[in-house]
């Protein structure tokens, strides 16, 4: 005969009883016990780990979800608020400066937060939006790119803003880390950047299966790049670096043969495809 069912002492639910279940199966000799107790609440974690896991949640552009992490126990709020030794704010604390700046940039580009983080095209400049993106707004831009809040971008126009090589800095190293994956058009058209800005980012494509893999279109005319830049993009280019690209805008720079030279030697080596 079938023996009988497991009778559910009052008080106790069919997941407590099941659980006990499990206790003591393990107690069997035939079962190794486990060498670590299972977290099963959060109390039971470290707080570096909650503190991880609430940084994973931070986004500026969608902050709700770490709000409410936070709200669940003391213990997900000491550890969003604590401060570590060599920092000047808690990571709270940095979301809630990261989100006032990030909203206030949203604010000056007539956007939401939710637009942006659901954009697929970018478009910024004193002739596109009647004022300049500033060094600050880049700089922003950039954190939220390196925070992976904005993803989904295919175009990204930043023309005539004069931002210079330090100016676009935040967004070449963001670009460095993989944002922007989906990138295909990228419009830097008279931004000052000159040879810097191409030495650094010709070293941010060292890995061109994950810098800018999609992108078919850059335009750097009119940013005082001289052969000198040009080479340090061919040299990238001849490595595999953009194997997508199909145009190189560099008109209305200072470049002489020795730059085109470089070139022709990358289109020799054969320039990638689409």
């Amino acid at each position: 005969s079938p023996p009988p069912p497991l009778r559910r002492r009052p008080g106790m639910s069919s997941g407590a009883r099941l659980s006990t279940a499990g206790r003591r199966c393990t107690s069997s000799p035939m079962v190794a016990p486990p060498k670590h107790r299972t977290a099963e609440n959060l109390t039971d974690l470290p707080s570096d780990l909650l503190c991880n896991i609430y940084c994973a949640l931070a986004n500026p552009l969608a902050p709700a979800a770490a709000c409410y992490f936070a709200s669940t126990c003391h213990d997900v709020r000491s550890a969003a608020l604590a401060r570590a030794a060599s920092a000047t704010f808690s990571e709270a604390q940095h979301l809630q400066c990261f989100w006032a700046r990030a909203t206030a940039l949203c604010k000056s580009k007539r956007m939401t937060r939710s637009l942006l983080s659901r954009a697929t095209q970018f478009t910024a400049g004193p002739v596109i939006s009647g004022e300049c993106f500033s060094a600050a707004d880049a700089e922003i831009f950039g954190q939220l790119l390196g925070a992976r809040s904005i993803t989904r971008l295919h175009m990204l126009v930043l023309e005539q803003n004069q931002l210079g090589e330090e100016g676009m800095r935040p967004i070449v190293q963001a670009l460095a880390d993989g944002a922007l994956p989906m990138l295909r058009d990228l419009q830097l058209y008279e931004n000052g950047l000159g040879d810097g800005f191409c030495a650094a980012l010709a070293a941010a494509l060292a890995c061109p299966a994950r810098v800018l893999p999609a992108l078919a279109i850059l335009n750097l005319s009119r940013n005082r790049v001289t052969s000198q830049g040009v080479a340090a993009l061919a040299a990238a280019l001849s490595r595999g670096a953009l194997p997508h690209l199909t145009t190189l805008d560099l008109s209305d720079n200072d470049i002489d043969g020795a730059g085109i030279e470089a070139l022709a030697e990358t289109g020799r080596e054969g320039l990638p495809g689409p």
